[in-house]
């Protein structure tokens, strides 16, 4: 159970950090001025930051939770 959720906390902050850096960060199209230097959507640093430290976090998830018994027979 700790490795479902593990792997779904890297998921999730793989996913947020790269939609929030392709789709809310980045401009579209050919660089012509300095108006495709600033971002689309505000707050999309934040979002990637975020994605970014739920990667680590998934470690925690992963230390934190017990070992179920279904993990222990699996090795």
């Amino acid at each position: 159970m700790r490795g479902l959720l593990t792997v779904l906390t890297v998921l999730t902050g793989l996913l947020l950090a790269i939609f929030s850096y392709l789709f809310m960060a980045s401009p579209l199209g050919i660089a012509t001025d300095e108006s495709f230097s600033n971002p689309r959507v505000d707050f999309a640093a934040t979002g990637f930051v975020i994605g970014v430290a739920l990667i680590f976090v998934s470690a925690v998830v992963y230390e934190v939770l017990p070992e179920s018994a279904s993990d222990a027979d699996s090795i």
